[in-house]
């Protein structure tokens, strides 16, 4: 069931979702309530082997990523040098400020949420 107004927003995030992005700045306005500048959030089932070859950053959004089944790497480069942190049992997850670095990689088929804070329109490098 699909509602959408200035009280309630009832979707599904696979389908409202742009690349697992449903919540943020990005969405139409239409969608009611899931169109935030506070967060965005992400719902993805990756694929083993799914990655983000480039490293991205947002100079301006923190980042959490909770693993909710499966095995997801975090590959960020800090200033003591790159730091990879294997999310591997569910509830496992990895936060980051501001402006770090990042690239990922599904080391196993697996479900993922992301939250980034705040939704930020072009604020990625």
């Amino acid at each position: 069931m699909t509602i959408r107004n200035d009280l309630v927003s009832a979707g599904n995030a696979l389908k409202d979702g742009n690349q697992g992005w449903f919540v943020g700045q990005f969405a139409p306005a239409s969608f009611g309530l899931i169109r935030q500048h506070a967060v965005e959030l992400k719902w993805v089932q990756h694929a083993k082997g799914d990655r983000r070859r480039a490293f991205g950053k947002w100079p301006k959004a923190t980042t959490i990523s909770i693993l909710i089944n499966g095995c997801f790497a975090v590959r960020l480069s800090l200033p003591d040098g790159m730091h990879e942190i294997i999310l591997k049992a569910p509830g496992d997850y990895v936060a980051f400020a501001p402006g770090v670095e990042h690239s990922w990689e599904a080391l196993d088929e697996c479900l993922v949420i992301t939250v980034r804070f705040p939704s930020i329109s072009n604020d990625e490098v």
